[in-house]
């Protein structure tokens, strides 16, 4: 053994050494930003899922009552109009982040929807008002759930 094999050991081993760490790093690095991208679509979709639910309840409760002719009670009421302004807040923001979160499929069906529950405002009365927004919710939220299964799982 030559007195230059430690020194030459050393001079391939530690640039190895650096270029296998440098590596693992990189790809550590993209799969924790991959993860939390998912995470942070899971979560917005999660929320205008959860949006689109409580505005649907309180569209429900309301026809139902008066479809089935009984008042619902003002407490009751106020927590269902809240739950609804509530949900509609969180769809518009969540809607106006959504070209950096959700599919353009996706983006397209909520811009839609707040399509549809504008030109609804502009009905006859509150009940067919009414009646065309939870018509207009359901639609959007049986269309985005097989949209957000399939871009969940891209």
């Amino acid at each position: 053994m030559s007195d230059w094999q430690p020194l030459l050991n050393l001079l391939v081993g530690i640039p190895l050494a650096v270029l296998t760490s440098w590596v693992t790093v990189k790809f550590s690095l993209g799969r924790f930003r991959s993860e939390k991208w998912f995470e942070r679509r899971l979560d917005s979709y999660t929320k205008v899922i959860e949006a689109l639910h409580f505005m649907n309840h309180c569209t429900d409760a309301e026809l139902k009552a008066e479809q089935e002719g009984y008042e619902i009670n003002e407490k009751v009421k106020a927590e269902l109009h809240a739950s609804y302004a509530e949900g509609r807040a969180d769809l518009r923001r969540l809607t106006d982040m959504g070209a950096l979160i959700f599919s353009q499929e996706a983006v397209a069906l909520l811009d839609t929807l707040n399509r549809e529950l504008l030109a609804a405002s502009d009905a006859q009365s509150y009940w067919e008002n009414l009646d065309a927004e939870g018509a207009a919710i359901t639609k959007c939220l049986s269309a985005l759930r097989p949209i957000a299964k399939r871009d969940l799982s891209a």
